[in-house]
């Protein structure tokens, strides 16, 4: 009789123990799913953002240049980077060599870049393929001089999260920034360019070092 009661008592906590596995189960099923973090829009804080260009004079030195004004916006997903996107135009007029002739009486006529007729460089991402955890390679359409050929940068993701100076300067309260450096090599002569070449070379060295702030 004992042994009776012993399996009565056993067969109902089994069954009390599959009942709340059963109901656990259940509740798990009809949690809403996670939700994923959308892709963010950044403009470039221009203050902090540099575009330099390099070339080689005469194999007696490097010398270089960078544009004061950049437009544009990255969408950003860090944890779907291949789903981002870069979009970004430079008015050319903006371009600076530290030397006004070579600027103006050069380089901006069309016997280089033509500012002109054609006052702004365009670059428009095509794909994105992360190496690592903080590097890509971001593939896109370079336009300037009238021509668009295929170029690759070699971008790395140096910070996302609340502006480091948000705790002393009021001014980037609130702010989210992000930062990234970029590198490509293009040659000028694909773009219409080949004065002075090779005396000036046809290879052309452009760092990029963006801060942005998200929208």
């Amino acid at each position: 009789m004992r042994s009776g009661i012993r399996s009565e008592r056993a067969f109902r906590t089994a069954t009390r123990s599959l009942l709340a596995a059963a109901l656990l189960v259940s509740a798990l099923f009809w949690l809403p799913a996670p939700v994923q973090a959308a892709p963010e829009r950044y403009g470039f804080d221009k203050h902090h953002t540099e575009i330099r260009f390099s070339w080689d004079h005469l194999g007696l030195s490097r010398q270089s240049g960078r544009f004061l004004d950049i437009d544009g916006e990255v969408v950003f997903d860090p944890e779907k980077p291949e789903t981002s996107s870069v979009n970004i135009r430079i008015p050319l007029k903006s371009l600076t060599t530290g030397v006004p002739a070579l600027d103006d009486v050069l380089l901006k006529t069309p016997d280089y870049l033509n500012v002109a007729q054609y006052p702004d460089i365009t670059f428009k991402s095509t794909a994105i393929m992360p190496t690592t955890a903080k590097s890509a390679n971001v593939e896109g359409e370079l336009t300037f001089n009238g021509v668009t050929k295929p170029v690759t940068l070699s971008v790395v993701w140096n910070f996302s999260g609340e502006h480091p100076l948000s705790k002393v300067n009021p001014t980037y309260a609130g702010v989210y920034a992000s930062g990234f450096s970029a590198r490509t090599q293009i040659l000028r002569a694909d773009y219409g360019i080949t004065r002075s070449i090779p005396l000036v070379s046809d290879e052309i060295r452009i760092t990029i070092e963006a801060e942005l702030h998200r929208r």
